[in-house]
């Protein structure tokens, strides 16, 4: 792999007051996503649950494709966004003159409204989550970052693909966090999801172009790592690193992915934005908001 190693890395150093005492229960998880920077947890939350959130999200989803539809004259959202037209002069023009809502549409982004809406909190309202998180961060307290982020990919949306980055780069009011991933519907080759490349778990910060390709920060370099793709059921999620590089896969199925990923932290991090504190499931605004 060009000199490059799949480097394992330690835990975060010293533990937090009053961390999880059920440590051992996740040992296995825990010490595969500290020594590799992820990992896929099968059946972690309840599919009843999960399946009640993404009907949740699929009412927000089908009012925000018809509000689109409704901006571009009625055209078809689904033929729109398998054309390259962002990669075009007169494509980017055309996304230009667009409201930021139907730009985010069609590039996958649930609005804020579905983003803050309550109902998504039943996932880290889960009691097996909840513990691995505990010891991941060692820390019984937990905070999770405000708004989660939502996603729906439409078949063949060639603007929803998320290019080959660390979440740190969009994330710099946190000190640390896990990210955890997600997905409403079956996760297969053809579905696509997240592809992470192996090794990069303790890989130093790459730098980012701040010049962004209409949607996303720019790719950044990923020669030497072996891109592995993360089929996954309903129910499992996926633990992320802030450094561990990965990247969307294309959705080249007849259906429509819907995800969710959250960012958590501990007693021992800090955030400068609004973050829910799940201790009493009361969102924290940051001093100059209040």
């Amino acid at each position: 792999m060009n000199g490059r190693t799949n480097r394992s890395f330690s835990a975060p150093l010293g533990v937090a007051q009053g961390s999880s005492s059920g440590a051992d229960q996740h040992a296995p998880e825990v010490e595969a996503f500290w020594r590799h920077g992820y990992r896929i947890v099968p059946q972690v939350l309840d599919v009843a649950l999960v399946a009640s959130v993404r009907q949740v999200l699929e009412a927000h989803m089908q009012r925000q494709v018809a509000a689109a539809a409704g901006e571009m004259g009625g055209h078809s959202v689904a033929q729109f966004v398998c054309e390259p037209t962002s990669g075009t002069t007169s494509g980017a023009r055309a996304l230009d003159a667009l409201s930021k809502d139907t730009r985010d549409t069609l590039s996958g982004h649930f609005s804020l409204e579905a983003r803050l809406d309550r109902g998504l909190w039943a996932i880290p309202r889960q009691p097996r989550l909840r513990g691995i998180l505990q010891a991941a961060l060692r820390s019984r307290d937990l905070y999770m970052h405000m708004p989660p982020t939502a996603r729906f990919v439409l078949p063949g949306n060639l603007h929803a693909a998320v290019p080959a980055h660390q979440d740190l780069s969009y994330n710099r009011h946190l000190t640390d966090f896990i990210t955890v991933w997600v997905p409403l519907v079956p996760i297969d080759a053809a579905c696509g999801g997240v592809a992470v490349y192996e090794g990069s778990g303790g890989a130093p910060e790459a730098p980012t172009d701040p010049q962004r390709d209409r949607f996303w920060l720019k790719d950044i370099p990923v020669e030497g790592y072996r891109p592995v793709h993360c089929e996954m059921a309903v129910g499992d999620v996926l633990l992320l690193n802030r450094r561990i590089i990965h990247a969307s896969m294309p959705n080249r199925s007849d259906r429509t992915r819907l995800s969710i990923d959250l960012r958590f932290f501990g007693a021992r991090d800090r955030s400068h934005k609004h973050h829910l504190d799940m201790q009493t499931w009361t969102v924290i605004a940051p001093p100059e908001a209040v």
